[in-house]
């Protein structure tokens, strides 16, 4: 029979939903395409083992299971009910640890033990406990450091004797870097990026081989780097390094289709990328990439406005200038051809930076850009824009730019641990009379929580503040912020959030001086690689005007305007697939409201209402 639940009872101390996860019986996905699991007796008489395993690795030895029961619930459908009876569990009495006091530096490098006097003997914290004890002798120069561990559990009185015998030998520096397989790569450039985190003479610390060789694979020339120690010389208190590398093609040429569907603009395209990481040697890259297509409106079935967008761009960059191999330097061109909901723009944009590596999580990239937009093809009155401070049509945004980044994260596409925090700085000026003085803050921070069973809580909040400096009117219509969309405020469709105006028939967005967003999404698995996601979302956007301080606005909460909804997303090797629902929720509750009245306007006085609920497609995580 299918197995429709998997109820466990008296699970009370530990956490069920982990315990369920370990279970070879599962019950059978509630969704039409999900998998029906059939009921196997070996397997659950084994569960019922597996259980008790469970708790005595986590230190009730006294847990018994029931025998399982099986009920049936229809026609080739069964119920399964596992029944638990905890006990009490075991508790340390004592944890003597020896042999420390002869490596002063690792024990003043241990911190706090897992394993404590008091607390509820569990084998994981046994393990983890000499782990720490093993690291804190390798990262503090005791390559051959050991340590021996031994407990001695009395079930029966519920007590456990800890002991953790260390010898930590003698304490030994990084030695010689050998590198092996380097082709065209000149083995130099391998060296200055290991030398940054394992450099010869200096105390051994095992944990920088690692990080040596993740600096090494960033190179983006090799299809595997390996960094590991060598064998220990004891007469001369040195370990070598070795360091392995596989050359990957220095030219690559990517070529394939593509489709944008958001609710207020559909988009085909077409793209070709060739790029040489090796180009004129030294490791320089270039990067050349088009893109074009046809895009429509909000939709091709009722397109308000359509055309032919493309764009063209070239990447070079020039890495390890300074500091060995902590400062690059690149230089990007791009010409674009878009469609907007308020105008179509031909832009010309240039862009020079020095990305900085000071510290592992750490990037800092300095540049100053240029970008001159020429817009046509309004929709309406030209003169309903933000576009007071361009030349006619011609609207060039000149700026200094500071970003910086510490990242945390486990992984940048499915991320669930971590953090990430960061800023971007912008001062903008005119440049041979063009531009507009001003000065934009953006920042962002994202964190991530894994709750068991494979459920992620995450949560990011961003602000943005474009402060005008000595201007009589807004900042141009093509630096102005706008919210809403797959990676933004769900609950609206693509930069739908902003103060926006009428022009034929259509209301369009101009965007304004400031910006707020927050979301909290929780990220549960839902059977193979499809997941499911519980979000809340809220963003405001201030209106657009000369005022150094009208970005303030989005800082009354009270504007905010909230989104719940639910997303499916489908895991793919470029990332999850993701379809999400928002719907916005209503801010007048009163008798009488007409239904569409009671949600929220869009900011600014227009008055308009944007549809309560929005269906987003997007490739990737909203963040």
């Amino acid at each position: 029979p299918a197995v429709i639940s998997v109820r466990l009872e008296g699970v009370k101390a530990l956490d069920a939903d982990d315990l369920r996860a370990k279970l070879a019986t599962k019950a059978s996905d509630t969704f039409a395409w999900g998998e029906v699991r059939t009921l196997d007796p070996d397997a659950l008489e084994f569960d019922r083992r597996r259980m008790v395993a469970y708790y005595k690795e986590r230190g009730y030895y006294a847990a018994e299971v029931s025998e399982p029961e099986v009920t049936a619930d229809g026609e080739g459908r069964a119920r399964v009910v596992l029944r638990v009876r905890e006990g009490a569990p075991v508790r340390v009495v004592r944890v003597d640890v020896t042999g420390l006091e002869a490596a002063p530096e690792a024990r003043a490098a241990l911190g706090k033990l897992p394993v404590q006097a008091g607390r509820i003997f569990r084998w994981a914290d046994y393990d983890a406990a000499r782990a720490q004890l093993e690291s804190a002798l390798t990262s503090t120069g005791y390559a051959e450091g050991t340590v021996k561990a031994e407990a001695v559990v009395r079930a029966r009185e519920g007590a456990a004797e800890v002991t953790y015998r260390v010898d930590p030998g003698r304490r030994f520096r990084f030695g010689a870097i050998g590198i092996q397989g380097a082709g065209a790569v000149p083995a130099e450039k391998i060296e200055a990026r290991v030398v940054r985190f394992v450099e010869p003479g200096a105390w051994y610390d095992e944990r920088r081989l690692e990080q040596a060789q993740a600096r090494v694979f960033q190179l983006g020339v090799f299809s595997g780097v390996r960094v590991a120690r060598g064998e220990a010389d004891a007469g001369r208190g040195e370990v070598p390094i070795d360091v392995g590398v596989r050359d990957a093609p220095f030219r690559t040429v990517r070529v394939g289709p593509g489709i944008g569907l958001e609710p207020s603009k559909w988009e085909a395209l077409a793209q070709v990328q060739w790029t040489h990481r090796n180009w004129l040697g030294d490791l320089r890259r270039l990067t050349l990439d088009a893109r074009g297509g046809y895009a429509w409106i909000p939709t091709p079935y009722a397109p308000i406005r359509e055309g032919w967008v493309g764009r063209a761009s070239g990447e070079f960059t020039q890495p390890d200038v300074l500091f060995k191999d902590a400062v690059d330097v690149f230089a990007k061109l791009e010409v674009e051809r878009s469609l907007e909901q308020a105008y179509a723009s031909l832009s010309e944009k240039a862009r020079f930076g020095i990305p900085f590596r000071p510290a592992p999580g750490w990037t800092i990239v300095p540049s100053y850009n240029l970008e001159v937009y020429q817009l046509s093809d309004f929709v309406g009155d030209a003169s309903q824009l933000p576009i007071e401070n361009c030349q006619s049509t011609l609207c060039v945004l000149s700026y200094l730019e500071q970003r910086i980044a510490y990242d945390q994260r486990d992984h940048p596409l499915v991320t669930t641990r971590g953090y990430y925090l960061g800023i971007s700085v912008q001062e903008g000026f005119p440049t041979a009379g063009y531009g507009y003085t001003y000065l934009k803050l953006i920042p962002e921070a994202r964190g991530f929580a894994p709750l068991g069973a494979g459920t992620v809580l995450a949560a990011r909040a961003r602000f943005g503040a474009l402060v005008p400096i000595g201007e009589t009117g807004p900042a141009p219509v093509v630096a102005l912020f706008k919210s809403g969309g797959p990676t933004s405020m769900r609950g609206y469709g693509s930069d739908r959030l902003a103060p926006m105006v009428y022009q034929d028939g259509a209301w369009v967005p101009v965007g304004g001086n400031g910006l707020l967003e927050a979301s909290v999404e929780l990220r549960h698995p839902l059977g193979g690689q499809v997941h499911g996601a519980v979000f809340l979302d809220a963003g405001n956007v201030s209106t657009a005007s000369g005022s150094p301080t009208q970005y303030k606005d989005v800082l009354d909460l009270s504007k905010l305007q909230l989104a719940i909804g639910y997303g499916i997303r489908y895991r793919t090797p470029v990332g999850p697939f993701r379809a999400d629902l928002g719907i916005r929720l209503p801010t007048d509750l009163s008798k009488g409201v007409p239904f569409e009245e009671r949600f929220p306007a869009v900011p600014g006085s227009s008055e308009h209402r944007e549809p309560v609920a929005v269906l987003s497609l997007a490739l990737g995580e909203a963040y």
